[in-house]
């Protein structure tokens, strides 16, 4: 008996239900992942456990993807172009500082906390495979550089305190947000989101000296600037 056509239709061009699914079955994996990573950790994550949660078998997800360093790629993929597009969109030294500090602070610490299981997961994984390590640096470097750049404009500018190193201070800095955030995070350690955000944003802000009216800080003279 001759096996039934499959499924076409003719808005989709004669597109099959099978062709729809296997479309679908590369996020689908990656969702399931997430849940998994995020549950399990990454040590004890298992592609099995992936597959069955995806409801996929595991030939399918070897088709798409060899390990769970692969998924977890793709996931930081994502996520890295959040991070990352937070200060592109943000940092500004041409608007007030002391507002740019704040909302960029602001949105950082949710974004983080909104995908703190699967950074774990990055954190945990990256001493095993040089993509996940370079695109955790790559967020990292991100920030620094573009707040580097803020804190010079501003001492130019007058605004923040001109004896301060600004690749030093901008290291600082974002390293304390991210170290404090993954505390909270997943390392067991309670804060209040408001009271963290506040008082990350006065550590900045009173650090580097700058006022809420963007106006030249007391005393302070221009740093000297060297080509």
């Amino acid at each position: 008996m001759p096996e039934p056509a499959a499924e076409t239709g003719g808005a989709s061009g004669g597109r099959t239900r099978v062709d729809r699914r296997r479309e679908t079955t590369p996020q689908r994996l990656r969702e399931a992942a997430r849940v998994v990573f995020e549950r399990d950790g990454f040590h004890n994550a298992r592609l099995s456990d992936i597959s069955t949660e995806a409801r996929v078998g595991s030939g399918t997800l070897y088709n798409y993807y060899r390990s769970k360093h692969d998924l977890l790629y793709e996931l930081m993929k994502g996520i890295s172009a959040e991070l990352t597009g937070i200060a592109a969109d943000r940092i500004s030294a041409q608007q007030d500082p002391v507002h740019r500090i704040r909302e960029v602070n602001r949105v950082y610490v949710k974004a983080f906390q909104r995908n703190a299981r699967v950074l774990q997961a990055v954190y945990q994984a990256r001493g095993e495979d040089e993509r996940l390590k370079a695109q955790w640096e790559e967020v990292a470097d991100h920030f620094q550089s573009r707040v580097t750049r803020a804190i010079a404009d501003w001492q130019k500018a007058g605004l923040a305190y001109g004896d301060m190193d600004p690749r030093h201070t901008a290291h600082a800095l974002t390293l304390m947000v991210e170290r404090m955030v993954m505390a909270w995070s997943y390392e067991g350690v309670e804060y209040d989101a408001e009271v963290l955000i506040d008082t990350l944003n006065k550590i900045w802000i009173r650090s580097l000296g700058l006022t809420s009216t963007a106006e030249p800080h007391p005393g302070t003279a221009p740093r000297p600037v060297t080509e």
